[in-house]
């Protein structure tokens, strides 16, 4: 079945764009550096979208029961496309052409004014490292400041506007220190092969029960602690232990969202000693115990 090709592409010169949106906005909110909102996408399956905007933009996707598959490529990237994330960002003027599996989606979308991001984070080389990491950010600090924006907007509050400006900022911020990190000197030794790479990502995904730990890890890729935790720096531009907690908190999350399971077998299952020892480090990432958390979803 060929794909359904759904052009977003928006004119940099018109203020609006006419054509029919493949979303339903559920939640919205404008403030003075973005707009933003939650979508509710409804696509055909399999689906292609050619995407273009003036302005940049910040996406989390929500979980869905079925898991979500996709794939992008960036203009002036590399041609192979990148399997997309949970997190993912389009650079303002950069086309963007997206293969996915379609069905209902939401989304957040962070549409951030360019003048404002480019005063943050002084970004306008788009080269394609960058634009490869811009495919999926697992970064954890910025995965809880995503959902706590989203939180701002789906149960807005006292100071929601002020909480989301200053949210938003912060997220300009990590997403300038993300796509700053310093690619891997052409030549250098070390670094991960795929195969390693998608192993660890693998075990991080799908163990249940017992957490693993740096030895398993470098066991699977067939290499030493202390070399799996260098050449991962070297690979990702980040620490291993960085990553693996980003992936340990999505999950926490993705299974209290579904809720079909009680918060002393969610830590049972990320391999958390205890359920408490899961409240400790669930609130050190986000500020909210997971009871508060699971209450903003309800």
């Amino acid at each position: 079945m060929q794909n359904a090709v759904i052009d977003l592409r928006m004119n940099a010169e018109a203020k609006g764009d006419p054509r029919p949106k493949p979303w339903t906005v559920l939640a919205e909110l404008t403030i003075p550096e973005a707009r933003i909102e939650l979508r509710r996408y409804e696509l055909p399956s399999p689906n292609e979208m050619l995407e273009l905007d003036e302005a940049p933009i910040f996406s989390l996707t929500m979980p869905r029961a079925g898991g979500m598959r996709g794939a992008v490529a960036f203009d002036g990237g590399e041609r192979r496309g990148h399997k997309v994330g949970r997190m993912m960002f389009r650079p303002a003027g950069v086309a963007m052409r997206s293969v996915g599996d379609g069905g209902v989606l939401d989304i957040m979308t962070c549409r951030m004014a360019p003048d404002s991001f480019q005063a943050a984070t002084g970004l306008d080389d788009w080269d394609p490292v960058r634009l490869r990491r811009c495919a999926m950010i697992t970064s954890s600090t910025m995965f809880a400041l995503a959902e706590r924006l989203r939180g701002e907007i789906v149960t807005p509050g006292f100071g929601s506007e002020m909480a989301a400006e200053s949210l938003v900022r912060l997220l300009m911020v990590d997403i300038g220190r993300q796509l700053r990190m310093p690619a891997r000197r052409p030549g250098a030794r070390g670094g991960l092969a795929p195969w390693q790479l998608a192993r660890i990502e693998d075990a991080l995904r799908t163990c249940a029960g017992e957490w693993p730990t740096t030895a398993e890890l470098a066991a699977l890729c067939g290499i030493s602690r202390s070399h799996l935790s260098r050449s991962f720096m070297e690979a990702t531009g980040k620490p291993l232990a960085d990553h693996a907690a980003a992936v340990r908190l999505e999950r926490a999350q993705d299974m209290m969202r579904a809720g079909t399971m009680a918060m002393n077998e969610i830590a049972r299952t990320l391999g958390f000693a205890t359920p408490s020892a899961f409240t400790v480090a669930f609130r050190r990432m986000t500020g909210r115990t997971p009871r508060q958390f699971a209450r903003l979803l309800s």
